[in-house]
């Protein structure tokens, strides 16, 4: 039974009432309502009967009063806040914070042009972030389950992300769940019947679908295999992705290259684009991911690819386009006019997981999470330094050192100079900085 206008209905643990004041939308397993309480508008998902169990009313319970992995991580899951009943109705929901639509767009908008059509920057932003939250929330000992476009907000000028619909999360290989997945997005080994249930592993598989649709506007499995199929029903889509899944863009495998059909076109062109890192975790991710899931891409993996790209970010000095560069690149052609660009100096940093490189443009900015890539995400945006000219001569360029300890910079002849707080290293290839422990090195 719907919620009608006007309605009451009652907080549990909040122990307050609040008033349904119109819908908002419906989907699958109930509506979405704006309801009025003592602590403002709020969005209320109200479920259909047939979802309205006692199994999904403790699972909402248990979200509330676990809450969402610590910070800013957690922060972008619309996370359950209270369970909401209403008087002689045995169905029940659950109040969630509201969403900005105007700022924030799904996918689908995107590719409709009804929202910007996010920037390179922006786009390594919002996948970095996506990335980021579902490893809190595996690593908090839950899974996600349910990993689609459907469930992703993202502001395509910033990059920033919700993650909607976390009803169904639950604890990794324990809690039992009604939904398994949206069927394009679920791991093989689930629409096969292998494994008993979602875990983080399939968890894995459907993020990597939904950062490729997010690249590449394309299913990575959506190619020859998937075109000549007659009636796209129920088994065409159990064969195509469970049973004889095939990466579209594999390198040994070609069943399934896309097709000579101008629905096709976007994908590969917007795969041509993709920078080889990312192409090749996308690779891993649909070959030996589809075969062996312990071997997926994990998110830490597509969390640092993605902050690796946003540190070798540039703008083509001629018309002003936003660039990637990266470590394999000895130079850059601008995808806009196809202008050389000059690359400036960059600071590579050694560290356990391998080197990071940070490109030195005019406003980079050394931030704590290149020298301590584990720590606390809110202290890793801390600045430790930023490229500064020098102010007796604009010619010069250094990295200022904006932490409260000296540095200790080595010249290429060995000597060795303190570099103390708000004072200058100049960005001379060869010098080594040490920076907090971590060791440094400016290259040409």
């Amino acid at each position: 039974m719907s919620l009608v206008i006007g309605q009451q209905v009652f907080a549990e643990t909040a122990k307050t009432s609040l008033v349904v004041k119109k819908k908002l939308g419906e989907g699958g397993q109930g509506a979405v309502y704006l309801v009025d309480g003592v602590h403002g508008s709020q969005a209320l998902k109200w479920y259909n009967v047939e979802q309205a169990t006692e199994e999904q009313r403790t699972a909402i319970r248990y979200l509330v009063n676990s809450g969402p992995p610590r910070g800013p991580a957690g922060r972008r899951f619309i996370w359950p806040q209270d369970l909401v009943t209403a008087a002689g109705l045995r169905q029940f929901g659950y109040l969630m914070p509201l969403i900005d639509t105007r700022r924030f767009a799904d996918l689908g908008e995107v590719w409709a042009r009804r929202k910007p059509v996010p920037g390179l920057d922006s786009l390594c932003e919002t996948s970095y972030q996506i990335a980021n939250s579902y490893r809190a929330l595996h690593l908090s000992g839950h899974c996600y389950r349910d990993i689609s476009r459907g469930n992703l907000m993202f502001d395509p000028t910033t990059g920033d992300v919700l993650i909607c619909d976390n009803d169904n999360v639950g604890v990794n290989r324990q809690s039992t769940c009604q939904v398994w997945g949206t069927m394009e997005y679920m791991a093989p080994e689930l629409i096969r019947g292998d494994a008993e249930h979602p875990s983080t592993e399939t968890d894995l598989h459907s993020l990597a679908v939904l950062l490729f649709l997010l690249w590449v506007w394309h299913h990575p499995l959506h190619g020859e295999l998937e075109y000549q199929v007659r009636s796209w029903d129920l088994p065409a889509k159990k064969q195509v992705y469970g049973i004889t899944p095939v990466f579209i863009f594999d390198p040994v495998d070609k069943r399934n290259r896309l097709p000579n059909d101008p629905d096709y076109v976007t994908g590969s062109k917007r795969w041509a684009t993709c920078p080889p890192s990312i192409q090749g975790l996308f690779t891993k991710a649909f070959t030996i991911g589809l075969k062996e899931p312990a071997r997926r891409v994990t998110e830490g993996e597509w969390q640092n690819a993605f902050l690796q790209l946003k540190d070798g970010l540039l703008s083509c000095p001629a018309c002003r386009a936003v660039n990637l560069w990266e470590p394999s690149n000895s130079a850059v052609l601008c995808w806009n006019c196809e202008k050389p660009i000059t690359l400036p100096p960059k600071l590579v940093i050694s560290r356990p997981g391998g080197k990071h490189y940070v490109l030195l443009t005019k406003n980079a900015k050394v931030l704590r999470r290149h020298i301590d890539p584990i720590g606390n995400e809110e202290q890793g945006a801390e600045v430790l330094g930023h490229v500064a000219q020098n102010p007796a001569n604009p010619q010069v360029w250094g990295i200022r050192n904006l932490t409260g300890s000296p540095w200790v910079a080595t010249a290429t002849d060995g000597k060795t100079v303190e570099v103390a707080p708000q004072k200058a290293v100049p960005m001379s290839a060869g010098l080594r900085v040490n920076i907090g422990g971590v060791a440094a090195e400016i290259m040409a």
